[in-house]
């Protein structure tokens, strides 16, 4: 499961975990500490703002072309840009120096940390994104062109060769809408990627009107009027963004909205 949907909002099965494994761990840390009153709770509150700064400045510094016109983009985590690596060393460093100041607060912030880790894994292992990632292949399925003169459907063999994006949006979804620019500066400026887009099933007019009102022009645009790519990949939502290897075979599923930098930040790890 790419996804998890909660009413009108929907999270990348990842970010959902954390977010699950971070309440528990805190609320099983400030439990375990209501006697000593150590405040180990906040430790571990303060490890993950440290490590979400850091992690949010290596990136923004890994990818400066991308942020240095758009200073407010900067505190835009919604796409998700974040160097993990950077991140946990930061986070786990913070705890480090804390217990070493204060051993009082080992138990709880052991706990609260085990219990956390565990959460996430769970999940992870539960939605079928705990195991190691491997290619593969996707169905054949038939994409209909944009043009009205040209009938014949295509499927996405006709990328093989490079590795390729496959966005899968829609006109009435909001974060499509503004990811929409990120998508077509990265297409415009990596010609040594595809960048394909599969709207999902809208009629053609509306498609048209849409990006005709938005003055926006793309390449490799096709719908796909059953919404078959997203059922293939077990997608509860939109934008979800596929990537494909040289070999057309089915790597990675982003859920949710991405920039121009955390787009490049993708397609750079596949290359």
């Amino acid at each position: 499961m790419q996804s998890i949907q909660l009413g009108p909002f929907t999270f990348a099965t990842s970010l959902f975990a954390f977010m699950v494994a971070a309440l528990l761990g805190l609320f099983l840390a400030a439990w375990l500490d209501r006697r000593k009153q150590t405040r180990a709770e906040s430790v571990l509150w303060r490890a993950m703002i440290l490590g979400v700064l850091v992690g949010r400045l290596g990136f923004l510094i890994q990818q400066w072309p991308f942020y240095q016109s758009e200073p407010l983009s900067w505190l835009d985590l919604r796409d998700g840009g974040l160097m993990i690596p950077a991140a946990v060393t930061a986070g786990w460093f913070y705890v480090l120096w804390r217990v070493l100041r204060d051993k009082a607060v080992l138990p709880a912030v052991s706990g609260g940390l085990a219990v956390g880790v565990a959460a996430f894994s769970l999940i992870m292992v539960a939605t079928g994104r705990g195991g190691v990632e491997t290619a593969m292949p996707l169905p054949e399925i038939d994409l209909i062109p944009m043009q009205l003169d040209v009938s014949a459907p295509e499927n996405l063999d006709l990328y093989k060769g490079k590795v390729t994006v496959v966005n899968l949006w829609a006109s009435w979804c909001p974060p499509c809408r503004r990811e929409m620019p990120a998508f077509k500066q990265v297409q415009s400026t990596r010609s040594d990627v595809n960048i394909v887009f599969a709207n999902q099933g809208e009629e053609l007019a509306e498609i048209q009107k849409y990006l005709i009102d938005e003055n926006l022009e793309l390449d490799n645009m096709w719908r796909d009027p059953q919404m078959q790519l997203g059922q293939a990949v077990r997608s509860r939502g939109l934008p979800t963004t596929l990537f494909l290897d040289e070999q057309g075979r089915l790597v990675d599923v982003r859920a949710g909205e991405l920039s121009a930098a955390t787009l490049n930040d993708k397609i750079n790890k596949l290359k």
